[in-house]
């Protein structure tokens, strides 16, 4: 310590909030594209069940659902600085990374399923590709559909929310808690 009681160690600083805000942002726009596309497709169902395929509608409605819930609930946690929030939004985001990552697979190699899937009609190609961000289910369709740019489309949004939720800043953002720094260490003399 000098004379002036400072021990000479560097300042405290808060780690930079950028990244984490920007993966709940993310985890919340895509919880919500989760949202219409589940929703989307409970109302092309509801109008025409003949058209869809009926296991394939209900899973994919309830996986967007659970999804969409993950994702949105892991954004709030996260901004609550939460640990459990930055992990949730990873393995979510990263569920769904894997999922349109085998789209994008399957659609540049060819593969065709022995399966007649029965899904929403193939439109022009920038329909598929906007029809491709409404989460789980837009992955769903660039699957089925074959589309590379629209299965390169539904890899975006899932692969910058991992990135950012997976990030070591975000990790030190979550750790360097306002609540965490109050609480005195056990080790530490209490004066």
């Amino acid at each position: 310590m000098d004379a002036t009681g400072n021990s000479g160690a560097a300042p405290y600083s808060e780690p930079s909030a950028a990244l984490a805000t920007t993966a709940g942002v993310l985890g919340v726009v895509l919880g919500a594209s989760n949202l219409i596309g589940a929703g989307m497709l409970l109302i092309a169902f509801r109008s025409d069940p003949d058209t869809f395929d009926n296991s394939l509608a209900i899973f994919a409605t309830l996986g967007a659902l659970l999804l969409a819930f993950a994702l949105i609930y892991g954004a709030i946690l996260l901004f609550r600085r939460d640990e459990t929030g930055r992990y949730t939004l990873t393995v979510a985001s990263g569920s769904m990374l894997a999922i349109a990552l085998a789209a994008l697979a399957c659609s540049l190699t060819g593969y065709e399923s022995s399966y007649g899937i029965h899904w929403f009609d193939e439109g022009a190609r920038a329909a598929d590709a906007i029809t491709s961000t409404f989460g789980l289910v837009g992955t769903l369709t660039a699957f089925v559909h074959q589309d590379w740019l629209a299965g390169l489309t539904t890899i975006v949004v899932p692969l910058a929310t991992f990135l950012t939720a997976a990030s070591s800043y975000t990790a030190r953002w979550v750790a360097a808690s306002p609540r965490r720094r109050a609480v005195p260490h056990l080790d530490e003399p209490a004066y």
